[in-house]
This record gives C-alpha cells, structure tokens and sequence, in this order.
C-alpha cells in the first residue's frame, strides 16, 4: 500500500507542478458538471410554460336549436371558455389562415369546429343522433413533445364541449322538473306517511301472530304429554290381557284334562269331578275379577283417548285459524322472495294440519273398535261364567248319576266350554293386538306433534326475521320523512337549476397529493443528467490522463500497484466532480431531502462508474473504451432516467437490473425526492458490488492480458492514426518447454515451429477476409430485416451490437496467436547462452514476471529477454 500512496503523492507534485495541468485538471473537475446545470435549468419548469405554445382555433359553427334546449351556439361557448383559458396560446382565427400557420410552423396545431358542430350535437336529444367531430391538425415536425402538449390541450377542449352540453341540457331539463317540484313533494310526503302506517299494522299484526304461534306450540306441547300417557295406560292393559290369555290356557289344560279322564274310570272322574269344582269356581272367581280390571282399565284409557283426540281437534283448529291469519297477512305483502318464502311455510303447515287431522280421525276410529271388542270380550266373559256354573251342575249331577245317562251330556258341556275358552282366547288376543295398534297410532300422532312443534318455531323464527327487517324499514322511512335531503336538492322553494347543470357538467373533482413533492421539474430531472455526468467525466479522466505508470522514484513498483495508484488519483478527481455538481445544483435550486445523502449518493455513483470505465478501458484498451461509449447509449433508456419502465420494450426491460445508471438514479431520486424504507442504502449498497466487481476483474485480468495489451498497443502505434500510449506492463514469459526444445533441438524446434506458423499464415488472411466481410454483410442483412420483418428492432440492434463485439474478441484472438507464433519464433534467434540465462533466472527467481528493477517492455521487438513462464 506504500507504493500505491507514493505514486499517489508524486502525481499530485508533478500536477502542482505545471500550471498548465492544473488549468486542464479544472476543466475536468467543472465541464461535466456543466452538462447537468445547463440541462436541469433547461428543463426547470417546462410544462408550466405552455402559454406560449400557439394553437389556432377555427370557429365556423353555425349553432343549432332543439325543443329541448332552444337555440344553441356550442361554438361561441367554447370560444369564450377558451379566451379565459391560459394553458395554453389559443389563437383565434378562420380555418384557411389556421392551416397556413400549422403548415408552415408558426403554430403547432389547429382545431377547426366545423359549420353543423351544434347541431350534430343536439340529434343526441332529438333521436336521429350524428356524431359531431372536431378537425384536428398536428404539425409533428415542430418536435417530439408539442404534439403531446396539443393532445393535452385537445382533450381539455374535448371535456369543455361535454361539459357546456351536459350543463345546457341539464339546466333545461331541471328548469322542467321544477314545475312540478311542489306537487311531487306533496305526494311524496302523503306516500311517506301511508307508507309509514301499513308497515306499523303489519308489524303489529306480525307480533300477534307471533303470540298465537307460541300458544299453539304450548298446546302441541300438552297434546304430546297427553299421548305419551296413554301410550302408558296402554302398556297396563296389554298386561291385563297377557293375564286373561295365561288364565284362558288354564282353562283349556283343565278341559282338556276333563275330557282325557272322562274316559277313565268313573271313581277317578267322580274323584276328579269334586276337584273340578273347586277350580272350576276358582277360575270362575277369577275370570269375574279379570273382567272387572279390564275394563276398569280400558274405560280409563278410553277417556284418556277421547280427551287425547278432542284437544288435538283443539289444537288443530286453533292452527288453522292462525294460519288463516298467516295467509292473509302473506297475501297482503308485497311480491318477493319474503313473500313467497311464507307462502310455501303456510302451504306446508297446512298440509301438516290436515295430516293431523287424519290422524285423530283415524284414533277416534280405533278407539271404536276397541269399545266394540272390548262389548264383545265382556258377552264371551258371562257366557264363560255361565257355563261355568253349568259345568257344576252338571257334575254335581253327575257325582249322584255316575253311572247314569248324564256323563254324555258332561261330555258334551265340557266340549262346548273348550269352544268358548277358544273364542275367549281369539277376543283376547285381538284386543292385544288392538293395543298395539292404537300404541302405534300414539307414536305417529307425537311425531306428528313434534314435527308440528318444529314447524312452527321456523315460522316463528321466519316471522322474527321479518319484523326485524319490517322495524328497520319503518326506521328508514321515519328518517326519510323527517329528512331535509330532498329539500337540500329542490330548494325551499325550487329547484337550483343553475348547480344541477354545474354538477352534471362537472360531477368529480380530482384531487391530487403529492407524495413526494418536488420544487421543479429540472430536480425531477438532475438524478439522470447527474449520472450521465458523472460517467462522462470519469471518462474524460481516462481519455485524457495517463492509464499507465511509469516506476519513476518508486522502487519495485508491482503491477496491481500501479494500477491501485491511478485509480486511487482518478477517484480523487471523481469524488471532486460529484461534489462541485452537488454543491451547482443546490446553488441552482434543487432542493433535496437530505443534501448530506446526496452527496454520499453521487460519490457513490462516481466511484462505482470510474471502477466500470478504468477497467474496461486498462484491461481492454481501446476496445474497453468503446464499450464505455455502448454502455452510455444503452443506458439513458434502459435505466429508467426519463421514462417508467414499463414504457419501454422488453429487452430494455429485460436489462434494466444490470445497469449501474438504474441505481444511481434510484439512489440520487431518493436523496431529492423522499425516502422509501431501505431503498436508499439498498441502492448504494448494489453500487458498492459495482465497484468492488470491477476493481477486482481489472486486478486479476490486467496481468493475464498483458502481451494482448502490448500488442494492441503496438499495432495502434503502427496504424499512425490513433492515439495511445506505451503499455507499462511486463511482458508474459516464455513456457519452460519451449525453452527446453529450443536448447535440447533447435533444428526440429525450428522445423515444427515453421510448419505450425506457415499454416496458420495460409489461414490468417482469409480469417481477417472472411471476419471483414461479415462485418459489413451483419448490418446490410439487419438493415433488410429492418425494412421487411414486424421483429422488434432494439433487438436487431441488439444482435448487431454483440456481432460487433464477438468480431473484435475473433481478431484480438487471431492477432494474439500471430503475435504468440512470432514470439516463438524469436526463441530459435537467441544465442545457446541467452536461452540458458532465461533458464537459469526462471529457476533463481521464482515469480519471473515481477520486475525486479521496476522495468517494463514497451516495444517486445527490442527486449531481449522476456522471462519464462512454466
């Protein structure tokens, strides 16, 4: 590092010392920054200045007149609005002098309102419409921009005509309304109001109803519970007749026993007579008290059922009232979709009464038919007892008749009292199936309760609903009564004709917030002039001070030192060029933000541009520098610094990231304009990669080019048409193994070396022939393709661009092998001794490249040895 700030130090002595240099060290540090001063107060406030941008008006309209507006001059109105309009020079005059003065350039434009312009206008109310035009005449050669600030001007007269039209008619047609202002106000307060008190019954009406649904969700409730008890009631008969079934089967084990040992012996039947008679008796007892229960039982549930059916008949009456209620207060609702919800609500229910209806029907029949078996279980119980007492006559008969002619007759009883315990039986077990039915008829009708129960909660929920929305309506049209609203619109007494048609002309008002206020247009402008300075200048700096080092002074002086010790002088003069711009344009009147950030952004920007320029243009020689010049010219449009992006095409969207002026101006617009988040250090932050990228490429391939660099240098010199300057760079060693071959056989050294070098002489010419030829073919066929293809032309130029680039890397390849061949070549010169010294100092030196002693080779066809490399 000491030698980069000696070298540092003696340029700034040698500068101090010849007043000549320092005047050119001004001029560097001040001409750029010129360029930015003189264009920000050229474009300083240009939009505002359009008063003078002359545009002449021709008014030939005849005017027009309708039933609805009267007559009507929509010329004259838009000639007088003009008068009163500075945007810009509106120059009044008739179309021939109007198209002279657009035609040879003393106005940009001419707008021409042609004879029937009104009256085409007014068919818009009369119904046979014809579209009016304006004629509109640009003069494009006066410039780019004009032309725009005429459209501008263009539409602005386009929204006047609207505006004075819509107003005309307005006016008119609010003076028409006006007449039957006061009768409408009239009627619309009686409607109000009566509207006001058909939603109030309705409502109350709705409240009632409501109150009549809860009642019949309480009965349904009852009639539920009612049923369920029956169904219990029920279960204690089937329990009862399970018991009359079980004494039944007795009864028949008994007269099938009395049959069986009737046929017996007639001491066992007499024996089994007396035994008979006791059970007899005793089944006679208890068929007496099961009768008895049964239909104890059955009277109670029978009352039950009859109780049962006559509240639902209640109940389903009730509910047909208030559905008939319902239905009224439904018809008398206005059509949809409320209305036709309730509608199929009252449907349903209905449909669920008459469902219930059946139903009771149905149970009162059941019940019947369970009275008549139940009349028929009790005439089978007496005839049963009957014969009982029969049956113990007749063995008390017996018992002194044994051997009599009464056993038939026995026989015979008990066969007719097996038949009537038979027939008991079937009674018996049809009233228990009777029970399971009217069970069965129970549960439907409590399911036909519970969905009843159901129904009616959505109605009522439904009827919630819409005295909810009923309440809010009667809300609204209350503060619509009370309302000043209209009376706002139509005045006390009329209506304002004059604001409607002001309103109608002009409905919006457009209201803009700056969110980042700018002073000028020039400071919107200097972030792009600002960094095109600043490339230019640390251009400049290269084009006219020295890129190469000399070791005057400075002993063992290494290639990257001196390539730090001129970079770090010209990034002096940079850092001094982006301060006196800054400082220029605060003094002009640009006013940043924060002008300490402004400072930081532009010596920013200056450093990343000077790293770009000086190793493009060190490393690569004159070819660096034209792309420098390329990098410019691609970057004023496809950094953003005049238009948005977007705007461009998309290969200009497509490079926009990779330009170092994207940044820059991102960076600079944040500095004046206002601060978003970190985009500000975001952007100093991609400037510092810029930077340090390029000041690292130039370190590392600045060494690696140096015979290149010494040859192009050579050949600009030869040409005597260019300037340039002697490389002070050491020339690339030899390869060991080309000195080896040379020592070891210098014959067939020789021999290959030719052989290889006349062939590659034979092709050498066509090369440089056939690499000229496509030179100038490239541009003709992109020229054609220019003319005769849609393709996009920033592309065709884009191509032809790095055809330019891909020639000039082809003939720096080819010319640096000519020069390498040429160099081998001088191997097979050279003295035994001057290749052994090459070797010897090869192996004592271990970096051969480096000169010790600080010497370079300017011109390779003098220096007699160029060090080896392995």
């Amino acid at each position: 590092m000491g030698n980069v700030l000696r070298i540092l130090k003696r340029d700034g002595l040698r500068l101090l010392k010849t007043p000549q240099a320092i005047v050119v060290c001004l001029a560097l540090l001040v001409l750029p920054s010129v360029y930015t001063w003189y264009n920000v107060l050229g474009f300083w406030d240009p939009y505002n200045n359009t008063a003078g941008v002359r545009v002449c008006i021709a008014n030939e309209d005849e005017g027009g007149s309708s039933d609805i507006t009267g007559q009507l001059d929509l010329g004259d109105q838009i000639v007088e609005q003009l008068r009163e309009n500075h945007q810009l020079d509106w120059y009044f005059t008739d179309e021939q002098d109007a198209m002279n003065q657009v035609e040879s350039g003393q106005a940009y434009a001419a707008i021409v309102i042609p004879p029937t312009f009104t009256s085409d206008l007014l068919t818009l109310v009369t119904g046979d419409f014809t579209q009016p035009k304006l004629q509109y005449y640009v003069n494009e050669k006066a410039g780019p921009v004009a032309p725009k600030i005429t459209d501008t001007g263009v539409n602005t007269l386009d929204e006047t005509i609207n505006s004075a039209f819509v107003s005309t008619v307005t006016g008119v047609i609010a003076t028409a309304i006006d007449d039957a202002s006061t009768e409408a106000q009239q009627h619309m307060d009686d409607s109000k109001t009566g509207a006001l008190a058909r939603i109030v019954d309705a409502s109350d009406k709705l409240a009632a109803l409501r109150e009549s649904l809860s009642s019949m969700m309480g009965k349904t409730d009852e009639a539920a519970v009612a049923a369920e008890q029956s169904r219990g009631s029920l279960e204690g008969a089937r329990s009862d007749i399970d018991d009359a079934s079980s004494a039944l089967q007795t009864l028949s084990s008994i007269v099938y026993e009395l049959n069986d040992g009737a046929g017996k012996l007639v001491p066992a039947i007499a024996n089994a007579s007396t035994q008979a008679l006791g059970q007899l008796s005793g089944l006679s007892t208890d068929l007496g008290e099961a009768s008895v229960k049964l239909e104890e039982l059955l009277a109670q549930a029978g009352g039950q059922i009859e109780s049962g059916i006559e509240e639902g008949k209640g109940v389903s009456e009730t509910l047909s009232r208030s559905l008939g209620e319902l239905a009224f207060l439904v018809d008398e609702l206005p059509e949809g979709d409320v209305k036709q919800l309730l509608s199929e609500v009252v449907a349903a229910e209905t449909g669920r009464i008459q469902d219930i209806d059946a139903a009771l029907d149905s149970l009162a029949s059941s019940h019947e038919s369970v009275e008549a078996r139940l009349e028929t279980l009790e005439g089978a119980t007496d005839e049963m007892g009957s014969a009982a007492g029969t049956v113990i006559d007749a063995v008390q008969a017996a018992a002194s008749q044994l051997n009599g002619s009464d056993f038939p007759a026995l026989s015979s009883n008990l066969s007719q009292l097996s038949a009537l315990a038979a027939d008991l039986g079937g009674a018996v077990a049809s009233a228990s199936g009777l029970v399971d039915s009217t069970d069965s008829l129970l549960g439907q009708i409590q399911t036909a309760l519970g969905s009843a129960h159901t129904s009616l909660a959505q109605t009522d929920e439904l009827l919630e609903g819409l005295q909810g929305e009923l309440d809010a309506i009667r809300t609204d049209v209350e503060a619509l009564r009370t309302s000043s609203a209209l009376k706002d619109i139509l005045g006390e007494d009329s209506l304002n004709a004059t604001v409607i048609s002001d309103f109608m002309g002009a409905p919006t008002r457009l209201q803009t917030e700056q969110l980042y206020p700018l002073n000028a247009y020039g400071s919107a402008m200097a972030p792009l002039f600002m960094n095109l300075t600043f490339w230019i200048g640390a251009f400049m700096l290269v084009v006219v001070m020295r890129q190469e080092v000399d070791s005057e002074g400075i002993r063992n002086l290494k290639l990257y030192q001196r390539y730090l010790g001129r970079f770090l002088f010209m990034a002096v003069m940079v850092v001094l060029q982006a301060v006196i711009c800054c400082a220029g344009l605060l003094l002009i009147g640009v006013q940043p933000v924060s002008a300490p950030a402004l400072f930081l952004a532009a010596i920013c920007a200056s450093l990343a541009y000077l790293s770009i320029i000086f190793s493009l243009s060190l490393t690569l020689q004159h070819i660096g520098k034209g792309i420098c010049i390329l990098l410019v010219f691609a970057q004023i449009p496809g950094a953003t610094g005049l238009y948005p992006v977007e705007m461009t095409s998309s290969f200009f969207q497509a490079v926009y990231p990779l330009m170092p002026f994207t940044y820059g101006i991102n960076a600079l617009r944040e500095a004046i304009c206002g601060f978003y988040g970190t985009q500000f250090w975001e952007m100093l932050g991609v400037l510092g990669a810029f930077f340090a990228l390029f000041l690292a490429l130039g370190l590392i391939f600045r060494p690696k080019l140096a015979n290149v660099n010494l040859m192009v240098a050579r050949q600009v010199g030869e040409g005597g048409i260019f300037n340039g300057e002697d490389v002070e760079a050491p020339l690339r060693p030899y390869k060991f193994s080309h000195i080896i071959r040379a020592l070891s056989d210098r014959q067939e050294y020789n021999r290959e070396l030719t052989v290889r070098y006349t062939r590659f002489l034979r092709w050498y010419p066509r090369i440089i022939r056939i690499t000229a030829a496509a030179s100038i073919a490239m541009p003709v066929a992109l020229f054609l393709l220019f003319a005769l293809t849609p393709a996009e032309k920033v592309t065709l130029l884009t191509i032809w661009l790095v055809w330019i680039a891909v020639a000039f890397v082809l003939l720096l390849v080819v010319e640096s092998l000519k020069d390498g061949f040429e160099r081998q070549m001088r191997l097979d010169h050279m003295s035994d001794e001057k290749l052994r010294g090459l070797y010897r100092n090869a192996s004592d030196d271990p970096n051969p490249s480096a000169e010790a002693d600080g010497a370079v080779a300017s011109d390779p066809s003098v220096r007699g040895e160029e060090g080896i490399r392995g």
